[in-house]
């Protein structure tokens, strides 16, 4: 049955048309959100500069991602999952709920770790640098991305046996969710945000409010968040972007920001432990100025 149901679609996905239905999807999201706004939001006057630098940035990913992050990541899934599989979850009904189950907790983990790990935060500072709150943030993303390079424990799905085809609709679905999560036009939901990544406890995971920071990192669930003890309901409406704007709605100034900031703290660092270090500590981590001071002293 599910077979039958998801056949063309994953026709279409094999044959390289990822693209081809997120795009129209992408640019329905926001349009209907852009309208919104303009009919029922009177409080926040919508930005366009930064709507714009983070379209543009959308196109140049698109570029990039049909060649270095859907075809080369693919291949090596496909690799991995033919010679290194520790088995095959199969394609009934519980394997695909096992799919999206390790694809939603390969995302939480990828996220955290963004979050939490110097030279990842390097990259993703570029999604979380926007202090507007809407859906063309959902795209906004550092160039490399693309890749996959941010994203290790992705690599570990086709070890547990999901397929690179069930890899890639799984990845079409959670992506229109994820853009439909970046909007302050869906207040709370109740007990729906304490379980799905809704707008509302989205909107946490954008805060740059100390009690917001580091919160809410699932994609679909919120069940990881409440395990590993990182889940905030949204209390009042965050203050969004990272805790030092960056005061640009300049495309490349955008992709640079948090590559300068990795690049400070490693050069502030001195012997190759601290650089060591400053490329897996927190954000929040700084070089041990008493270290450096023995140095200059000796």
């Amino acid at each position: 049955m599910v077979d039958t149901l998801l056949a063309p679609i994953i026709m279409l996905v094999e044959g390289g048309s990822v693209y081809g239905y997120l795009l129209p999807i992408y640019v329905g999201l926001l349009s209907a959100e852009r309208i919104a706004h303009a009919l029922f939001e009177r409080r926040v006057r919508w930005n366009n500069a930064e709507a714009i630098s983070n379209i543009f940035l959308t196109g140049v990913f698109l570029g990039l991602g049909i060649l270095i992050g859907h075809i080369l990541p693919l291949g090596l899934m496909v690799f991995i999952f033919e010679n290194l599989r520790l088995f095959e979850l199969g394609s009934g009904v519980m394997a695909w709920i096992g799919v999206f189950l390790l694809y939603d907790l390969a995302w939480y983990t990828d996220h955290r770790i963004a979050h939490r790990t110097g030279l990842f935060w390097a990259m993703h500072h570029v999604h979380h640098s926007c202090p507007e709150y809407n859906m063309t943030v959902a795209s906004r993303g550092f160039l490399l991305d693309s890749t996959m390079l941010s994203r290790p424990t992705f690599y570990l799905l086709p070890v547990l046996g999901v397929a690179p085809d069930q890899y890639i609709l799984m990845s079409i679905i959670t992506n229109v969710w994820g853009i439909a999560q970046h909007t302050r036009m869906v207040g709370k939901l109740g007990v729906i945000d304490r379980l799905f990544a809704t707008p509302s406890s989205h909107r946490v995971h954008h805060g740059s409010d100390t009690h917001y920071l580091d919160r809410n990192y699932g994609e679909v669930l919120m069940v990881w968040d409440h395990l590993f003890g990182t889940y905030t309901p949204e209390e009042e409406e965050p203050l969004y972007g990272v805790t030092v704007p960056i005061g640009t709605a300049h495309p490349i100034k955008i992709q640079a920001a948090g590559l300068r900031w990795f690049l400070g703290r490693y050069r502030r660092a001195h012997g190759w432990r601290e650089r060591l270090r400053a490329i897996y500590k927190p954000p929040e981590w700084e070089p041990d100025v008493r270290r450096l001071e023995d140095i200059q002293s000796m």
